[in-house]
């Protein structure tokens, strides 16, 4: 351990959070480039404090005298070669050490009340039956193939989400992390992850992306607890060559569109109606319909290609277009992004905890992430009066 602030740390901070010493320049100071280069005085505890906030490191990584390895805390199924890990940004990893401190107490809570364990977890873990695997699904959810037809694309994501937590699992949801429009979750690097527990699994799904798109994370990750597996996804929409991933996708696939629907679609119309008809009704996105007529027979490799590729075009334009708009209007209310956040089954158990004065004020304010005031007004807008 160093007696002074370690620069090769300080550099290191800087480039885990993308950032220069030009960015920090009127936050923290604008010597900060000198305290890289070894040059100076050494920055004083408060300039420290103020670079570790900026940064998001803790303090006493500063006096370090070899860089810090800070990985996954999870597996990482990621990458298509396991040997190569990718490092999180303090907004991934932030938000794993928060969503397993969550789970850390929901177990202990759970288990000391005497709830049964969730039979579910795990129960296709010995199947390479996938299509077995997506009909237990459905039996757990309560979902039939179809059942999305009648909804828009948010209120089937909704209705996946209430469904996955009335079988016990708590689903947590967020663009940002702790409401920070300045530490947002880039999908680019995950779309979501899941921890598996006989008491509290949870899954948490990452909000920035397209509702068409969490249709599938939530069932990808779904699928991870039926095989009682914890991971962290990028789920590349069907498009996964990992066996770990590839099982999951092709779980998840059949639970949303299921092959006998592709079939009975397809024979009824040309490619161009049934894919749009296929869209209609399950509200996933066009690739993975293409995925599905593709891996089902019912277009060939080079017609998937090529509207896939006109997919992926339109959708860049979207995007960029999106980006462009972006701010021109006001987003949710706090108390909204609260409750998207948390999702209805943790605030229920958080209820019940201080009812029976299993959990304190203190701790409860801690598990949310709300202070006193925003606590009790987000429980008396849901009906709880703490």
């Amino acid at each position: 351990m160093r007696d002074t602030p370690n620069p090769r740390v300080i550099e290191w901070a800087l480039d885990r959070c993308h950032k220069t010493p030009e960015d920090l320049k009127n936050t923290v100071s604008p010597r900060v480039q000198q305290w890289i280069d070894g040059e100076g005085k050494p920055p004083t505890a408060k300039q420290l404090e103020k670079l570790a906030k900026a940064t998001h490191v803790l303090v006493p990584y500063f006096y370090e005298d070899d860089i810090p390895r800070l990985p996954l805390q999870i597996p990482d199924y990621r990458t298509l070669d396991a040997s190569i890990p990718m490092d999180p940004s303090p907004e991934l990893y932030d938000v794993i050490n928060q969503t397993l401190s969550r789970q850390d107490w929901l177990s202990g809570y759970l288990e000391d009340g005497g709830s049964e364990r969730l039979a579910f977890i795990g129960v296709c873990k010995d199947s390479n039956d996938w299509k077995a695997c997506a009909a237990k699904m459905r039996e757990l959810l309560g979902l039939q193939p179809g059942w999305a037809r009648s909804r828009s694309r948010d209120a089937a994501v909704r209705t996946l989400r209430e469904a996955i937590e009335r079988t016990g699992v708590y689903v947590y949801a967020g663009s940002y992390f702790a409401n920070s429009t300045k530490r947002a979750f880039k999908v680019k690097e995950f779309r979501g992850f899941v921890l598996a527990d006989k008491y509290a699994p949870i899954i948490f799904l990452n909000t920035s992306d397209a509702y068409s798109a969490q249709l599938f994370t939530l069932a990808h990750e779904y699928a991870h607890l039926l095989f009682d597996e914890s991971g962290v996804d990028d789920v590349a929409l069907g498009f996964s060559n990992k066996s770990s991933e590839s099982k999951c996708d092709a779980v998840a696939a059949e639970f949303l569109v299921p092959a006998s629907m592709v079939h009975a679609v397809f024979d009824q119309m040309d490619t161009g109606d049934a894919l749009e008809e296929l869209g209609k009704l399950t509200k996933v996105s066009e690739a993975v319909c293409l995925r599905r007529a593709r891996d089902l027979g019912r277009i060939t490799w080079d017609e998937f290609n090529e509207r896939y590729n006109a997919y992926a075009a339109r959708l860049a334009e979207a995007l960029g277009k999106q980006k462009a708009n972006k701010g021109n209007g006001g987003g949710p209310g706090f108390y909204t992004m609260q409750k998207n956040h948390l999702g209805g089954l943790f605030p229920e158990t958080i209820y019940d905890a201080l009812q029976s004065e299993y959990l304190l004020y203190s701790d409860a304010y801690r598990l949310t992430g709300m202070g006193a005031k925003s606590f009790k007004e987000f429980f008396q807008r849901e009906g709880m009066y703490v």
